[in-house]
């Protein structure tokens, strides 16, 4: 670091920590960003697994990447370029089966249903419960958290202001209930042997 002070310095140099960095940056602070290893973007990484193949490491999809972000940051600019996959997602089960998972809901209905109609059925609901819990963390993202730093009584006064209840009053207990709780309302497992 040769000797020089920055305002602020970065532990991890993956896609959160780079993100953070820029972000701190432009507002004018000085910032250094340690990575251990030798290629700074974390799950984001693309790397040749095989001869010829490469894949992001643990990054398959970008639909968590704020709009706002992507322009913030103007990330066009500096190369970033969405190519959709031509299907949502596909899911060895064993040596000859699979399940190829297309877009759109009658599509993926139809995949389901190779393998439980029951399931196939229950995923216009699960998906309605899903965009509905979805749509209350969208409204969060980006919002600044309470100040931990200030204690208890300080996240207790945050908790209270009506702002902090927003994202949840529009939407019914339930669906509140929903963003905690829908790991437990996943359907049937969709594979089965």
């Amino acid at each position: 670091m040769n000797g020089k002070r920055y305002d602020v310095a970065i532990i991890g140099g993956g896609h959160n920590g780079l993100t953070c960095a820029a972000y701190l940056a432009r507002a004018g602070l000085d910032v250094i960003v340690l990575e251990k290893n030798e290629q700074a973007g974390g799950a984001a990484v693309t790397e040749e697994f095989h001869p010829g193949y490469r894949n992001s490491v643990a990054s398959y999809t970008v639909s968590l990447l704020n709009p706002k972000v992507i322009a913030d940051l103007d990330l066009a600019r500096h190369g970033l370029a969405i190519v959709e996959r031509p299907v949502a997602n596909f899911w060895p089960v064993d040596e000859w089966r699979y399940l190829l998972m297309p877009y759109g809901l009658a599509k993926r209905q139809e995949a389901i249903a190779g393998f439980s109609r029951r399931d196939a059925g229950a995923l216009v609901d699960y998906d309605a419960a899903l965009e509905r819990a979805t749509a209350v963390l969208r409204d969060l993202v980006l919002k600044t958290p309470p100040n931990a730093g200030g204690g208890i009584i300080e996240l207790i006064r945050s908790a209270v202001r009506p702002q902090a209840a927003q994202p949840f009053a529009r939407r019914s207990a339930a669906d509140g209930r929903s963003v905690h709780e829908e790991r437990r309302r996943l359907p049937v497992a969709m594979v089965r042997e």
